[in-house]
């Protein structure tokens, strides 16, 4: 006898937003992870890009349950490096310290605001990835891409219910 395979989770429960400028190198980072991510794990998550402005997050994560935001970092690890957050109340600033955004306004102060306006998503989880060219022009460093490759196989087979392999 088999067992009953778990009801997949309906996408609407789970937005991925890849945040970055293409034409910065590494910055463009997390816009192409959701493009890939898009095109071989289409039905995990709700999944767009983002250029990191903060009323756009805001407008994109409201109602959400679990936002995934997927950005480019620079906290002086090597190149490549992924760091995954999960804040707990409101210690991102913390977690994130000394892992600046190369946007305007950091995710801790994005996050700020949407508790001011209660926008807050329920679980909201950052996954960092080390830049090292943040350059103007297209595509991303050795180091960067494949460290991109890594977090879409991992964060695909994850939402999708799969063990993910070997990192």
């Amino acid at each position: 006898m088999t067992e009953p395979r778990p009801a997949p989770r309906p996408r609407e429960e789970v937005l991925v937003i890849g945040i970055g400028n293409d034409f910065r190198r590494d910055d463009g980072c997390g816009r192409e992870v959701a493009r890939r991510l898009r095109e071989r794990f289409p039905e995990v998550a709700t999944i767009v890009e983002c250029d990191g402005e903060v009323a756009h997050l805001l407008g994109l994560w409201r109602s959400r349950r679990r936002v995934i935001v997927v950005d480019a970092i620079r906290s002086g690890s090597p190149a490549g490096t992924v760091r995954r957050i999960v804040p707990r109340g409101d210690d991102l600033m913390r977690a994130t310290r000394g892992a600046g955004s190369t946007h305007g306004l950091s995710l801790a102060q994005a996050l700020g605001l949407a508790d001011a306006l209660g926008r807050r998503p329920d679980r909201f989880e950052l996954i960092g990835i080390e830049g090292a060219d943040y350059e103007v022009g297209p595509g991303l460093s050795p180091e960067v891409e494949a460290a991109a490759e890594r977090v879409v196989e991992l964060l695909g087979a994850e939402l999708a219910g799969r063990p993910a392999g070997p990192e």
